[in-house]
């Protein structure tokens, strides 16, 4: 026995001095667990013994064949078999057994002595713990140094885990901390839009008052107070949190002025202290109104006055880029298109004409001033400088601003009082302190006021200011006063926008988990196979299976515990950086710091992925046969696998019970949740039904594309390779099958990542266009005139007609568009559609239009259901179809939506009730009458007005001739030229931006020296420049999520190959030793990997571009707008040929790094 366990020892010498020292380590780990476990396994060694030579038996006999069998050879070491023979058992235990006629057996157990002490026993225990503790730390030590000797040895497989892991880390983190900040994008549109301002508060209309006394609020709000008699009252909160959260806050007045510059106007002083000439002559003929008679042939432009208390607003953070100061007593703001329009420079003089019933209001008339004196100021002001855009202190719409100081507004209008008012009544103005009669007061949010807004939920966010506004409320009055949420009110807007760039974030970020798992479960899967003689020597040498897993796990935490700490890292690092870059974009700061959420997420990544991806590895290492693991002299590689299975295994299949509960968990949410969804209105439940949908859709056509990848890539090798020699495309083909499971991982990471770029690209797409196409929509044309009034007036709607005849080539065409037929109530009363029953009834604003209006307006949005067919007009293109209303037969039709012929029973056949009221005049009372009329066509949608088909849509449209409109105003009007105007369309020879602003500026320029009405000018490139913005940072976004998903895909790619040539190391020696040339080999693998990333790239192109139309088909069901499938073919082109680069690189190098050994040292690698 002595010399069989001397013959044991030689035998782990000779393998020791083959292997590295650093075995020893796991010798000696061995050796302390089987001494600790000898006492407990007596009865069972002989069995053990008995099991393992059967077992060797059946791996010598069975080595060309792979059992799947948890319990064979693999699982027992040689050194476990010599140490449990029954030799090792009788001299390791001589107290309990003794030795007769050669046999050995087990003596009588012994009875027990005295019990021990309890303390004895917890002593006991104690040691135990220590021993296990002292024993676990000495058996880390020796992971750890092991993992570090094969780091040190193999840099670069471990430099690839490490950057995958960093990679991953610093992506998931950074992308997930700046896609929760996305809401900022649509926060900034807003505010663009309404300005900066969370709460407006303006007196109830039950109160029939039109001020507020910004004292007692500011007072309410911060708990100190005093009652009308004078007592001071204090709540004791002053310096809570909660009353300073409510300081931030402003009054306001503003109203409508008009302005007439000092050049147009020389007659008028330019002294603001010589004012009796604007209110009286030496003859007393122009009296009160003299400045208009010295002024009368300047024109007048109207312009919004607001009155600002800039450094209350700059504390609350309303105009954040704000710059200038509080203007000077007797100075003014101009905003820059104001300027423009009325050619004002800055230090100009103007005079503006300011109603004291807008500005002073009761302040003016508690003065007791006579009715002698007229209720208008005349100021003569300086222009102190003049600002290009609003900076978020008003609205987007507002191009004609002027600001005035509101603490000096009132000092320096008295100044401008007519000289001979009653001095009691100036003197009572002048004392007034102006913050107790403010026309408003905003409210924001404290600092950082933001924070509340950036949530994807706007639900969430809807609750929190209100949350705010309910408590501003109970503390100044909810019964007197009105609020309103500007900002919240213009999100609810973009609500459908914000969830559907919600709902594509979410589809990225599940992408990027995918091939991040993906990308870190193939760099263990990779690392295992191509250690596996090492995991085969360290088995038989004693290393147990839970050995193996802690080296596995410690391999993985060797790269996942830096890669997370240094990502983590430098994602904090680019998180300023992105902070600071979103600021100089949109002007709204977002929080630099990381989320909460992006960290826990890539810790999850980083750490416990690698943990959970390891699984598969290990069950592969341990898995495998001890014998197959230490055959040095065969490849690895195996083109045919055989797979012997158990009947009574296959009781339970878990692909069958995974897809099972899939598809019942599906069929449960389209049952149920879907109706739900829709019953409730819960968009953001909808949304993530959508979102399902949408990854289950994704997971089927990758699916899908994985079973015909091995066709596609024969037919890769034939159409690209067809010139190239029969022998290396057939070696090709044999290296895609023998390489099929490894490569697809890597087919399914390339294929998803060009469908997910594809899917991004075309997402941003649909979202620009969907943001663009609305306003077009909305406007009819790149550029069009509308009255600031209900409508123009006659001798405005001719001179802008005689105009717009002679402007040629520019203007090609025009088309009018009449008001409203409401108009004719005087109290704006609707029309109103219903079927002839009276049953059921929709309102309806009734327009005329010109015969050429749809050939003059944006093609592409008129789309119609039905349209009446008509003997006297041949229809060739539907653009034309405002021409059939002016046919004989179609005169006396209508144009109404889709949506009534399910309403009211419409149809082209049957006729339906159309109710309309005039008023002929103020002293007659309202007429209302029913006509029977038949639809000429019922459209989906129109340019210019609001049309549909969904019950959604309630009050639409509906257009009619101008005689026809005449017909029905006939009491009120008696020629088709007293129809009035609201809009005129221009269709331009050009769309380009700089075109269409010069064009405007010529028009501008007349209808300002010849109008005498306002007018606003609609600009298509105007209204879209704040989407700009947001345009810019998705796309920014997006091209970011494009370049990491290809480097993610490069890592997996370059992983790959490098196995799959290692791998085939002998198969390469064998090659060259036979005289195939080097070039060959270089080109099959080269061949290989262009094929496999070919194949995979056309099948990413696929499922991109199904995924990427179906959204644009549910886009365009929502918004009714002809949004276009484009697809990147410039990207996609880039990608290509990125991709084409990447499968060079990475296989040129591992294949030339072989191929300059010699063909010995080669056939010597070991795998």
């Amino acid at each position: 026995m002595t010399n069989k366990r001397n013959s044991g020892n030689s035998k782990y010498q000779s393998i020791n001095n083959n292997d590295d020292e650093e075995d020893d380590d796991f010798i000696i780990s061995r050796d302390i667990n089987n001494n600790n476990n000898n006492n407990n396994n007596n009865n069972n060694n002989n069995n053990n013994n008995n099991n393992n030579n059967n077992n060797n038996n059946n791996n010598n006999n069975n080595n060309n064949v792979r059992i799947n069998k948890s319990n064979g050879s693999s699982s027992e070491s040689f050194d476990e078999f010599i140490e449990n023979s029954e030799e090792q058992i009788f001299l390791k235990n001589k107290d309990n057994y003794s030795y007769d006629n050669g046999k050995i057996k087990k003596r009588p157990n012994k009875p027990y002595g005295k019990l021990k002490s309890i303390s004895a026993i917890h002593g006991d225990t104690k040691n135990k713990i220590v021993i296990w503790f002292r024993t676990l730390v000495y058996h880390w030590k020796h992971f750890f140094l092991h993992t570090l000797r094969i780091n040190l040895r193999n840099k670069l497989s471990y430099l690839l885990g490490f950057s995958a892991c960093f990679l991953v880390v610093f992506i998931v983190s950074l992308c997930v901390s700046i896609i929760t900040n996305t809401p900022v994008v649509f926060l900034s549109l807003s505010e663009a839009s309404v300005g900066e301002m969370d709460v407006v508060l303006t007196p109830g209309s039950w109160t029939l008052s039109d001020q507020l006394n910004y004292t007692m609020i500011s007072e309410l709000l911060a708990g100190t107070y005093k009652d009308p008699n004078g007592t001071s009252y204090d709540d004791g909160a002053s310096t809570s949190l909660d009353f300073m959260d409510d300081s931030y806050h402003s009054p306001r007045i503003d109203g409508t002025i008009s302005i007439i510059t000092s050049s147009s106007c020389p007659k008028g002083s330019t002294d603001p202290e010589n004012n009796l000439w604007k209110y009286h002559d030496g003859n007393g003929l122009c009296e009160p109104y003299c400045f208009e008679s010295v002024c009368s042939n300047s024109v007048a432009g109207k312009a919004s006055m607001f009155l600002i208390d800039t450094t209350r607003e700059k504390r609350m953070g309303l105009g954040r880029d704000w710059t200038l100061n509080s203007p000077p007593q007797g100075t003014v703001y101009i905003q820059q298109k104001l300027a423009n329009k009325l050619s004002i420079s800055k230090g100009d003089t103007l005079f503006l004409r300011i109603p004291t019933k807008t500005f002073l209001s009761s302040i003016w008339t508690n003065s007791n001033v006579s009715s002698s004196t007229i209720p208008v100021v005349y100021a003569t002001v300086t222009v102190s400088d003049i600002f290009s855009s609003s900076e978020g202190k008003f609205t987007s719409d507002q191009e004609s601003a002027v600001i005035i100081d509101y603490s000096t507004f009132l000092p320096f209008l008295v100044t401008q009082f007519d000289p001979e008012m009653d001095y009691s009544s100036k003197n009572f103005i002048s004392k007034i302190n102006l913050y107790d009669y403010s026309k408003s007061v905003i409210i924001n949010l404290p600092p950082s006021r933001l924070t509340p807004y950036i949530n994807s939920n706007q639900d969430t966010i809807l609750e929190n200011i209100v949350d705010f506004s309910n408590k501003i409320l109970y503390k100044v009055g909810f019964n007197e006063l009105s609020s309103d949420l500007p900002v919240m009110s213009e999100l609810s807007k973009n609500r459908y926008v914000s969830l559907f760039l919600g709902l594509i974030l979410n589809v990225i970020i599940f992408i990027l988990l995918f091939l991040s798992i993906l990308l870190i479960y193939s760099l263990l899967m990779i690392d295992v196979e191509t250690r596996t003689f090492e995991m085969g020597v360290m088995r038989m040498i004693g290393t147990t299976r839970n050995g193996i897993i802690q080296l596995m796990l410690f391999k993985a935490f060797s790269y996942s515990v830096p890669s997370w700490g240094l990502g983590l890292l430098i994602a904090q690092i680019f998180g300023f950086i992105v902070s600071a870059v979103f600021k100089s974009i949109t002007g709204v700061p977002i929080p630099p710091k990381l989320t909460g959420e992006a960290i826990l997420l890539a810790s999850a990544l980083g750490i416990i992925i690698p943990i959970a991806s390891a699984i598969f590895p290990i069950r592969n290492a341990l898995g495998k046969n001890l014998h197959d693991s230490l055959d040095v002299k065969h490849s690895k590689t195996a083109a045919i696998q055989i797979s012997i299975e158990r009947s009574e295994d296959n009781s339970f299949s878990s692909s069958v019970a995974l897809i099972g509960s899939l598809l019942s968990v599906f069929g449960f949410g389209i049952y149920y949740v879907f109706p739900l969804s829709l019953l409730s209105f819960n968009l953001t439940l909808l949304l993530n039904m959508f979102f399902m949908l949408l990854i289950a859709m994704l997971l089927g056509l990758v699916s899908l594309a994985l079973n015909v990848e091995q066709i596609l890539e024969r037919a890769v090798v034939n159409i690209f390779f067809f010139w190239e020699k029969r022998a290396i495309k057939s070696l090709v083909v044999k290296n895609l099958i023998a390489h099929k499971l490894r490569n697809r991982k890597t087919a399914i990471m390339y294929a998803v990542s060009l469908a997910f770029i594809i899917f991004v690209n075309v997402s941003y797409s649909m979202q620009q266009a969907s943001m663009n196409y609305q306003v077009q929509q909305s406007y009819g044309s790149y550029l069009s005139i509308k009255s600031s009034e209900p409508f123009f007036m006659a001798e405005s709607t001719l001179l802008i007609d005689q105009f717009l005849s002679q402007y040629q080539p520019e203007i090609e065409d025009y088309a009018w568009q009449s008001s409203s037929f409401s108009i004719m109530t005087k109290q704006y009363q609707q029309s109103q559609i219903t079927n002839i029953g009276h049953i059921y009834s929709d309102g309806t604003n009734m327009f005329s239009i010109s015969p050429n209006l749809f050939a003059t307006t944006l093609p592409g949005f008129l789309k119609a259901s039905s349209i009446a067919s008509d003997p006297d007009y041949t229809l060739n293109d539907i653009q034309y179809l405002s021409e059939q209303l002016y046919s004989f037969s179609s005169s006396s039709k209508i144009m109404i939506g889709s949506l009534y012929g399910n309403v009211i029973g419409a149809s082209l056949d049957q006729s339906f009730l159309l109710q309309l009221s005039i008023k002929a005049d103020e002293t007659s009372s309202t007429n209302s009458t029913r006509y029977l009329v038949k639809p000429s066509a019922m459209l989906d949608s129109a340019p210019s007005f609001k049309f549909s088909k969904f019950p959604s849509v309630t009050n639409q449209d509906s257009i009619v001739s101008f005689p026809t409109y005449l017909s029905y105003a006939s009491s009120v009007f008696s020629s088709v030229r007293e129809i009035p105007m609201t809009h005129v369309i221009l269709k331009l020879n050009t769309a380009d931006k700089n075109g269409v602003e010069s064009i405007k500026n010529r028009l501008n320029s007349f209808l300002v020296s010849s109008l005498r009405e306002d007018f606003d000018m609609l600009d298509y490139y105007d209204k879209i420049a704040p989407f700009a913005t947001a345009s810019v940072i998705i796309e920014y976004f997006f091209s970011f999520t494009t370049v990491l998903a290809m480097t993610i895909s490069f890592f997996s790619l370059m992983s790959s190959v490098y196995s799959n040539i290692l791998e085939q190391t002998k198969e390469i020696g064998v090659l060259c030793a036979l005289g195939i040339p080097k070039s060959w080999m270089i080109r099959i693998y080269v061949y290989e990997a262009f094929v496999l990333v070919m194949a995979s790239s056309m099948l990413g192109m696929f499922i991109g571009s199904t995924v990427g139309f179906t959204m644009i088909l549910q886009r365009q069901l929502f918004t009714m707008l002809p949004i276009p499938m484009t697809l990147p073919w410039q990207l996609i082109i880039i990608v290509f040929i990125c991709s084409m680069l990447f499968s060079f690189f990475s296989a040129f190098g591992p294949i030339r790094k072989v191929l300059n050994q010699p063909v010995v040292s080669i056939m010597r690698v070991v795998t």
